[in-house]
């Protein structure tokens, strides 16, 4: 396969604080060298365009299908069903230039097959990491997906099956979730020594633990237990938020990762001082170090699982943060947070996972939205040129 070679546009490695005029060689699924004055070889001219790598999602659910009817839709899937679903929705995140998928909810057989049809180059997808059926209570949060086990003998099997499975993470519910009736969102559902128990046979096994966790009671329970990872960490309460700067603060030191789930949802939120609330804990996670990525919980009713780009403004605009900024923890801090070696960067070496966009987006967010290329592990797998 002869050399590929990007030309006449502008790049974003994923760390500098801009884009600057340069090509790109690509050889094979890797990048060969970044300058401007490289070799022969195919080439793709990007005249007026960026290229940048490809985005990544932190918190997906490929098993759902965005709308308000999920539940209906989920619960009357077959098995090749809900595969074909998982494919299609993969297809169109990769399609938006997401390279990168970590999927954090949806029954596990599907979840490993999709994820290793797509590594074998069986069908086109993002790269995937996978937890399978979050580990919960019975009858606890998404419980409907195969997860449930009570006790620390239970979940200790319940990590060891899915080790065995072939995971990539354990997701466990630590708080209960608004899209299960009759769970407690704003209480935890395991014990510390049940939590304790899920990540002591998780790491015994080398695998990293991500807590489900709302509450702020679920939060310290999840905090004190030790977890790798906490979703949402929203500090709720029945009547909003909660801003503890002192939980927050111990979540930072303890170098627990932090996924938000900021969506383009939030847009939708009635003005009643619940989106500056969120808005200000945000701030507050950033400002206290908090080892965050970008993720938005894509799958779930509004909530598109190409919608990154949109979701990307929303917490631009919530944080105040600058678009490099934000380009960034969709890239290469989250690449490094997830022990992604080798992606969310434009270096040699690196995996050719790029995303090609009219426009610059470091300066203007919103022209992630123009999206005209997608190459995935060196090949071009979309296309869209004026």
């Amino acid at each position: 396969m002869s050399t590929l070679v990007i030309r006449g546009g502008r790049a974003w490695d994923g760390l500098a604080d801009a884009s600057i005029e340069t090509n790109i060689a690509i050889d094979g699924d890797r990048i060969e060298a970044c300058g401007t004055d490289l070799g022969g070889g195919r080439s793709l001219d990007i005249s007026g365009c960026t290229v940048i790598p490809g985005l990544i999602e932190g918190h997906a659910h490929l098993c759902f299908d965005a709308t308000p009817a999920w539940r209906a839709t989920f619960d009357s899937d077959t098995p090749g069903r809900m595969l074909l679903r998982m494919a299609a929705n993969s297809r169109r995140m990769l399609e938006a230039g997401i390279t990168t998928v970590r999927d954090l909810g949806a029954p596990t057989p599907p979840s490993i097959e999709l994820r290793d049809a797509i590594a074998t180059g069986l069908l086109e997808g993002p790269r995937l990491l996978v937890s399978g059926a979050p580990i919960t209570t019975t009858g606890g949060h998404c419980w409907f997906m195969g997860g449930e086990c009570d006790g620390e003998l239970g979940i200790r099997k319940a990590v060891r099956e899915r080790v065995k499975a072939g995971v990539d993470w354990i997701k466990v519910m630590a708080t209960g979730g608004n899209m299960t009736p009759r769970t407690n969102t704003f209480a935890p559902q395991f014990t510390g020594g049940e939590l304790r128990a899920c990540i002591e046979e998780a790491h015994r096994l080398r695998r990293r633990v991500t807590a489900h966790a709302h509450g702020i009671e679920g939060i310290r329970v999840a905090v004190e237990a030790g977890v790798d990872g906490i979703e949402h960490c929203s500090f709720t309460t029945p009547e909003g938020y909660d801003h503890d700067s002192g939980l927050i603060q111990r979540v930072a030191d303890a170098g627990i990762l932090v996924s938000p789930t900021v969506s383009i949802g939030y847009r939708r939120w009635p003005d009643d001082g619940r989106r500056e609330q969120r808005a200000a804990i945000l701030r507050d996670q950033l400002a206290r170090g908090s080892r965050m990525l970008m993720s938005t919980d894509c799958g779930i009713p509004g909530v598109p699982h190409e919608a990154l780009a949109q979701a990307m403004d929303v917490f631009a605009e919530a944080t105040a943060i600058s678009p490099v900024e934000m380009l960034r923890l969709a890239t290469s801090r989250s690449a490094s947070l997830l022990g992604l070696k080798d992606l969310g960067v434009i270096v040699p070496g690196a995996f050719a996972d790029l995303l090609v966009v009219a426009g610059d987006p470091t300066a203007a967010l919103a022209d992630l939205e123009r999206v005209r290329y997608v190459i995935r592990s060196g090949r071009v797998v979309y296309a869209n040129p004026e």
